[in-house]
């Protein structure tokens, strides 16, 4: 076997609540800035497991495990704010949003051969989650202060 190094590249990706920095490569990454105020979509992914690290700012992180899609009475979401240095690890099917209680910037690290689908299951800005309307989540753990 002949191992490798090679370059690579990012490139923008425009949210409504920020935008996000990504690269693929070995592992797949993404620097995600969200403005004070805003969050993300409450979501999940099929497969890719992801590990979220807060740079800077503060962020409020709802979170839920796999269970919670199927039985959320019995798996309730829980909350919790993190600020720069502390991190989220987020397994692949638990479904999860950050909120930004200031301007932040989160780094989502994920192995690049485990992508898989996203699904997305409740967006703030019209964004598509027809995932919404066959899951009854109770997703609103105690709101942030």
């Amino acid at each position: 076997m002949n191992r490798c190094a090679w370059p690579g590249r990012s490139h923008r990706n425009d949210k409504p609540w920020g935008y996000e920095r990504e690269w693929t490569g070995i592992f797949h990454g993404k620097e995600i800035h969200i403005k004070s105020g805003h969050r993300t979509s409450l979501k999940y992914n099929e497969r890719k497991d992801e590990l979220l690290y807060v740079q800077s700012g503060r962020v409020y992180v709802e979170f839920a495990d796999e269970g919670h899609l199927t039985s959320p009475k019995k798996h309730p979401a829980k909350a919790k704010e993190l600020k720069p240095g502390e991190l989220l690890n987020v397994q692949s099917g638990c479904p999860y949003r950050l909120s930004a209680l200031e301007d932040s910037v989160v780094f989502e690290i994920s192995e690049s051969r485990f992508g898989g689908a996203r699904v997305i299951i409740e967006d703030d800005y019209g964004r598509d989650c027809s995932e919404a309307e066959s899951k009854n989540l109770i997703f609103n753990p105690a709101k942030k202060a």
